[in-house]
């Protein structure tokens, strides 16, 4: 398939519509072989139909952890609102969903040993990966144990296929990548017809229908920022997948957070789309407080509801939105009257139309770059509009009604952004005011400050310095902080209310919001703009 901007947000009704589609989908498949030729005996034979599906949450992000917090406190991801709309009824419907906490948090799991296998999660997870071979191994095992064990291995027998579902979020994405390749190199084989056989222990073959990957902006690290070692080497969308589809970050620009395209080079594989959402990495797979840096955290909610929908139009078993417990709704609401939808609406619109024109890979409405290049374009054209008009106090959305505007006057910008270990990663979000204030404004007027190196950029050799062209990517940022056309009000809205920056509250590795996000294509490293912009930090 291909790529494309995120379209209009999804509706109650189109959920409810999907929810349909979807049952009668499944209820088409579990009767086809009801046929004008079947006999008495085919009709009284015991069939079974198992669908399981795996959740696997992103890095520092834990269900369990937030659901013991206040109401008003807890974070959720989209994984973890996803999986408490999952059907859980294994002896009537045949479901079985499975939550697997991200890397950096807890995880205990009781792996058929004595002693069970245990993640204490901690900076080795959130700065490494750490824990990520475990959880791995863990829904391994879980997926055999279900059907052999929970079924029971006389069960199996009977089984005329089982269908599959899985998703994922940030490190969390790659885990569910990881394990759709490793369960088909492992325990399936194909048959004639190339389709999936799932291998039970005792010689009976299982059809095996992949039916849906949904994953929010994977990003590998493992091993450190931007590795693929171990159990991240290996992500490509394999052959069988009936439909994969991938939600980008169209803000999200931190070193530590390269994209793990679904696209294999020049290629996107059959069945696969990836759709580009604006937002940074959190707004896209959830996981913000809200009135976190001032923002609300709504914008998470329309990739959730498109990624529902299209779960439940493939046949993931979801529940009917209206039937589920009122605060998994409240979780995922998101009313025709919300204040975020006009200027979403208003957001897209503005968006520049994507330019292929220097790109070796286009596609139908541009290439990945390039679209993800459209939304860089609106937000310097924002931060340079506040500069110009000296109200960069914008940039703390509605924070500015809780902090003293002494304090922020004071706030400088940075020479450099705080760096530290991956060894002594937290990914504490900051819950005061103050700090979060402190945080946005040193961050944009950092990136004031470095506007006049972008313009005349030079490089150095030792002590000696000289002129270099700037780079397309320099001149994308140049061209859009001069442009002085003005934003409509929505769109300025969006930006300051509803898109987090989390360059501002990552601490933890070097960053800036000048910077390019990698993305790397089935192991092979691009860039947005197939060259990294060299550093000026001596400028």
């Amino acid at each position: 398939m291909s790529v494309r901007q995120a379209g209009t947000p999804t509706t109650d009704d189109e959920l409810a519509s999907a929810w349909q589609q979807g049952a009668k989908k499944r209820m088409e498949d579990k009767m086809a072989w009801w046929t004008a030729e079947s006999t008495p005996a085919d009709r009284a034979r015991c069939r079974l139909y198992p669908k399981l599906s795996f959740f696997f949450d992103g890095t520092g992000n834990n269900l369990y952890q937030e659901m013991a917090k206040p109401a008003a406190e807890r974070a959720l991801s989209n994984i973890a609102k996803l999986y408490q709309a999952a059907i859980k009824d294994k002896d009537g419907l045949e479901a079985v969903p499975t939550y697997i906490p991200g890397v950096g948090t807890p995880y205990r799991y009781a792996n058929g040993n004595i002693s069970p296998d245990e993640d204490k999660g901690g900076a080795l997870g959130l700065g490494f990966g750490a824990g990520g071979k475990m959880r791995l191994e863990a829904a391994l095992y879980e997926f055999r144990r279900l059907l052999e064990i929970d079924w029971s291995a006389g069960a199996v027998r009977h089984m005329e296929w089982i269908t599959l579902s899985v998703f994922g979020f940030s490190r969390g994405a790659t885990l569910a990548r990881a394990f759709v390749r490793r369960l088909i190199a492992e325990q399936c084989e194909r048959d004639a017809d190339k389709c999936l056989m799932w291998k039970a222990r005792y010689g009976e073959r299982v059809p095996l229908r992949i039916i849906f990957m949904g994953l929010f902006d994977t990003v590998a690290s493992v091993g450190g920022p931007g590795l693929h070692m171990g159990w991240g080497s290996e992500l490509a969308i394999p052959e069988g997948v009936e439909r994969c589809l991938h939600f980008v970050s169209g803000h999200e620009v931190r070193q530590a957070f390269p994209l793990d395209s679904v696209r294999v080079g020049s290629e996107y594989p059959k069945k696969c789309e990836e759709v580009i959402y604006p937002g940074v990495h959190s707004d896209v797979g959830g996981g913000y407080f809200d009135g976190f840096q001032g923002r609300s955290n709504s914008l998470s909610r329309i990739p959730l509801r498109d990624m529902y929908a299209e779960a439940l139009n493939s046949g993931v078993m979801l529940r009917r939105l209206s039937d589920a417990p009122l605060e998994v709704r409240m979780e995922i609401a998101l009313p025709p009257d919300a204040p975020l939808l006009p200027a979403y609406h208003a957001y897209m619109a503005a968006l520049p139309a994507a330019d292929s024109s220097q790109e070796s890979l286009p596609a139908a409405d541009g290439s990945l770059e390039s679209l993800l290049h459209a939304h860089r374009k609106l937000k310097f054209r924002w931060r340079a509009a506040l500069t110009r008009t000296n109200s960069d106090s914008r940039v703390l959305g509605t924070l500015h009604r809780s902090v003293d505007p002494v304090l922020c006057d004071a706030v400088a910008a940075h020479d450099n952004h705080q760096t530290c270990s991956p060894t002594t990663w937290t990914y504490e979000l900051p819950r005061k005011p103050d700090v979060q204030a402190k945080q946005l404004l040193a961050e944009h007027r950092r990136l004031v400050r470095q506007i006049p190196a972008i313009r005349e950029p030079v490089e150095w050799q030792g002590d000696t310095k000289w002129s270099r062209p700037r780079t397309s990517y320099e001149n994308l940022i140049i061209a859009t902080w001069d442009d002085r056309s003005v934003l409509p009000a929505a769109v300025e809205i969006f930006m300051a209310e509803h898109v987090h920056d989390s360059v501002a509250h990552f601490t933890e590795w070097p960053c800036a919001l000048h910077d390019q996000r990698a993305i790397f294509c089935d192991e092979a490293r691009i860039l947005a703009e197939r060259e990294r912009r060299r550093s000026t930090a001596h400028a």
